[in-house]
């Protein structure tokens, strides 16, 4: 008989009733000898709690994880799946509830119940607890299997189960090439891997190597013509290439065939945001919520388009819900920071931005937003400090170059200010007002010509340069910049 897998529970002290439960499920793959549990309760006084816990997942087979809201936001819980990222300890997330598992780490493992239905959802909940049950029992046989065979045949399985396992722990932290190595040698093993080709489809699309992912997602399909998650990933590629009428085309099959998948109701409102079809993202948004109301990259996508619908306080509530249900999701705070600097409210938009950079220190788009903030509160030297910060972390950040320019003109620095709306410009040439700003300052500088030819530009390009001028009189501006306009740019910038 195989000797007893160990398996180490991980999870939130609140889910301690889940984790009983989860241990009675179990008791008949422990009686007959298939399984060893552990979790912190088997710690006796007097231990080291630490020394034993690490010691003891050190030691496992199988890591079970209880992802909700809690064990996500765990820092024991974190460390324990960071120790557990090795190819000898196989990863089982079980969703106890919704919660935002998709943008963790655990979203690179396969979950169990099926699709990542939680727990909580099961009618009744027994149903979703066999479905863990079953779902385990198939690992622990083919490890079983795995581990009782030296046939050549079970040795090639092994190989492969590792080098899988491997290349999941290289997409984690970040190492799509060693990734790539580790899923080319599960191919080489078994040219039939599904999974195997999906994730290295993934590693080449996370290095922009969109043909070679597409090659791999068309095997994986032949191999398996009604999975959905292909269709999806097929998507996701398609839209990075900037096609997004083939994007749509299999966000559509890959719903079409699960029409409960929430990432591609989410994906295809994104498309649809894109290519301004607003009123189509906010319904698949929509979808994805009712799918999942914990859902919360969908919460913060829809904000988005209400943003550009205008509807600011459905945007702020949006943002407000994804953050909710994400602490530490910085884009949330970001955007949600963009919607309070058009409210006015800006010392309300500074603190997101501060959030934000806290979450995501190397974010240039939360120091361009918190600069613009400083700015309107005539705070322009931090303005400007954000600002250079942003162009540090982004050299090619457009906008950062912009809105320094902007402010560099209101300090009367208008020859840097030159300097940042000509960078704009080599990055941008399609840009238009940037070349209303530039025609601008080249006034200050009485540059007649050079601010002729801006301005003429800008207005060809659909700037309403006169409309832009009349927000000051011309007595007030030939007084700032302490001389009369020539009447040729006078007419230009007062026609009507």
């Amino acid at each position: 008989m195989s000797k007893a897998l160990k398996v180490f529970i991980t999870y939130a002290h609140k889910n301690t009733e889940a984790k009983d439960k989860l241990i009675t499920y179990l008791a008949v793959l422990k009686q007959n000898g298939l399984i060893d549990v552990w979790h912190d309760n088997e710690i006796l006084p007097g231990d080291k709690w630490r020394d034993e816990i690490f010691s003891n997942l050190a030691d496992s087979d199988i890591l079970l994880y209880l992802t909700c809201p809690y064990s996500l936001a765990s820092e024991n819980c974190n460390e324990e799946l960071t120790a557990a990222l090795n190819p000898n300890i196989r990863v089982i997330p079980i969703t106890l509830e919704h919660c935002d598992w998709q943008n963790h780490q655990l979203s690179k493992f396969q979950v169990l119940p099926d699709k990542g239905k939680p727990i909580n959802e099961w009618q009744p909940e027994s149903k979703g607890w066999q479905n863990v049950v079953d779902g385990i029992r198939k690992v622990i046989n083919r490890m079983q299997s795995q581990a009782d065979s030296s046939s050549v045949i079970h040795e090639k399985e092994v190989r492969a189960e590792l080098a899988f396992q491997q290349g999941n722990i290289f997409m984690m932290f970040g190492q799509p090439d060693m990734a790539i190595e580790a899923y080319s040698h599960v191919i080489e093993i078994n040219p039939r891997d599904i999974d195997a080709y999906i994730n290295r489809g993934t590693a080449y699309q996370d290095k922009n190597n969109f043909d070679l992912a597409i090659q791999d997602f068309t095997t994986a399909i032949q191999l398996k013509p009604d999975y959905a998650i292909v269709y999806y990933k097929f998507g996701v590629t398609y839209g990075k290439k900037g096609e997004v009428d083939k994007a749509i085309e299999n966000y559509n099959t890959a719903i079409n065939k699960d029409p409960e998948f929430t990432d591609a109701y989410n994906s295809r409102g994104v498309i649809f945001s894109i290519t301004g079809e607003v009123d189509k993202a906010i319904k698949d948004y929509n979808s994805a919520i009712q799918i999942n109301p914990d859902y919360a990259k969908a919460y913060c996508n829809r904000g988005n388009a209400y943003s550009e619908k205008g509807c600011h306080d459905r945007v702020i509530e949006d943002y407000s819900r994804a953050i909710e249900l994400n602490p530490d999701f910085a884009e949330a705070y970001c955007n949600r920071g963009h919607a309070y600097v058009y409210k006015g409210e800006i010392d309300n938009a500074i603190e997101d931005y501060n959030t934000a950079i806290k979450l995501r220190p190397k974010n240039s788009k939360a120091y361009v937003g918190r600069g613009n903030a400083y700015r309107y509160k005539g705070e322009v030297d931090k303005a400007i400090e954000d600002y250079n910060t942003a162009i540090k972390l982004n050299p090619d950040f457009s906008e950062a170059y912009e809105n320094r320019g902007i402010t560099l003109s209101i300090k009367g620095e208008h020859d840097l200010a030159i300097q940042d709306f000509s960078k704009v410009i080599q990055l941008q040439p399609q840009s238009t007002h940037t070349y209303y700003n530039r025609g601008a300052t080249w006034l200050f500088l009485r540059q007649w010509k050079k601010a002729m030819a801006d301005l003429t530009i800008a207005r060809d390009r659909g700037v309403d340069i006169t409309g832009n001028f009349r927000k000051t009189s011309m007595a007030d501006f030939e007084r700032a910049i302490g001389v009369k306009l020539p009447s040729y740019i006078a007419a230009m910038l007062t026609r009507q």
